[in-house]
């Protein structure tokens, strides 16, 4: 039984190869697996990144700066406009 056969490099005017195996060719070389395994790696890349951000806000979280009956005094107190009461 003959082996593939080498055809020689076919290129568009842009430079870019040309495939010009037929459908059935290209199906059986691609495979799902390579993008299911990124979208895999993808998710979870995300989910730790949101993670890493909701831990970060709860370790450097200071209520006293944005909750209280008095907060907007304190912050108008820094700058240098009157405060409408």
């Amino acid at each position: 039984m003959p082996g593939p056969t080498m055809r020689p490099a076919i290129f568009d005017p842009f430079g870019e190869r040309l495939d010009l195996r037929s459908g059935q060719e290209a199906a059986c070389t691609s495979r799902r697996r390579p993008v299911r395994t990124r979208r895999i790696v993808a998710a979870a890349l995300f989910w730790a990144v949101a993670a890493g951000l909701i831990t970060a806000r709860g370790a450097f979280f200071d209520p006293s700066t944005a909750f209280g009956p008095d907060a907007p005094a304190r912050v108008a107190a820094t700058a240098d406009v009157p405060v409408l009461r």
